[in-house]
């Protein structure tokens, strides 16, 4: 949908590409993740409106009057699709221009000779274009599909270069070389690297949610088995001193435990802490612990008697 975090963050990344010099390293990354490159054609399409309408401003840092055909597609239940097509000398030129090398993307001058705040820059570019995160709500994912497997294994290596804590891992899905990333770390780093702080601060933020809720249900779940702890002892204990008053009589008991036995049967479900206060003068938890065992220990002799 429109308003989805890949989105939100493609937008934000276009957002933050002003200057003409940022613009051409920019769009130097859009060409190279481009579906199709040859000197005669450039082929790219989006489903990012932040960059459909950023591309001809782009295009405009090359050439004032630079243009390229753009269609664009609606799709039921879909998001729509702007479609751009540079072709004959205006794609000659393009290339030329930035220094692109369309037989062999990753031995593009621009690319190979780019210094750390360009190469920064052509990533995004190439993010915007191929690249797509997931809901941190849902899943942590983050990926660039590419059409040329030798241009990813290159950007893989130059982004580990400037930032060593970011290791993309590379596969192939269908005809796309892809570089992906699972850790929510690392996406949070590679999000900050391409210009995208709010959606790292986002993602960020979306990690420490999800660990308090966690840390919330494993509390809750260990309260409610030592609840269940505590009504299967109480049951347990009950049936004790029942068996013992059904047999002989709690006056058979000690006092220390005729006491014990009563609170606990007027109080089936109570902890120990509960029974020791209920206690007159009050007990201590090992106080109580140790008379029920007691009270135990009597109930299994008359059971096997």
């Amino acid at each position: 949908m429109p308003g989805s975090f890949s989105n939100q963050t493609k937008t934000e990344i276009c957002g933050t590409i002003r200057k003409p010099e940022e613009k051409k390293a920019f769009l130097s990354g859009i060409i190279l993740a481009a579906r199709r490159i040859t000197e005669s054609e450039i082929v790219l399409q989006t489903e990012c409106e932040a960059f459909a309408a950023l591309f001809p401003q782009l295009l405009h840092t090359i050439r004032t009057n630079f243009c390229c055909d753009t269609e664009f597609r609606s799709r039921s239940g879909k998001l729509p699709v702007w479609c751009f097509t540079v072709s004959g000398e205006n794609a000659a030129e393009l290339l030329r221009v930035l220094h692109l090398n369309p037989e062999n993307r990753a031995e593009s001058e621009a690319f190979c000779m780019s210094s750390d705040k360009t190469l920064r820059l052509i990533a995004a570019g190439c993010f915007v274009i191929s690249g797509s995160i997931t809901d941190p709500a849902r899943a942590y994912h983050l990926e660039f599909a590419l059409p040329d497997a030798a241009f990813a294994a290159a950007l893989r290596s130059k982004i580990t270069d400037i930032q060593p804590e970011i290791v993309l891992k590379q596969t192939v899905r269908k005809q796309d070389a892809l570089l992906y990333l699972k850790q929510n770390e690392q996406i949070c780093d590679i999000l900050t690297f391409l210009g995208a702080q709010n959606a790292s601060l986002m993602l960020a933020e979306q990690q420490i949610y999800k660990s308090f809720r966690s840390q919330t249900n494993r509390r809750t779940n260990c309260d409610l088995a030592n609840i269940d702890k505590t009504i299967a002892a109480g049951e347990q204990q009950a049936e004790d001193i029942r068996l013992i008053q059904d047999t002989c009589g709690l006056d058979s008991l000690p006092e220390s435990l005729q006491e014990i036995a009563k609170v606990r049967l007027e109080n089936p479900e109570a902890n120990l802490r509960d029974l020791a206060a209920a206690c007159n003068p009050p007990l201590s938890r090992s106080g109580v612990h140790h008379r029920l065992a007691r009270i135990a220990q009597i109930a299994a002799k008359l059971k096997n008697n």
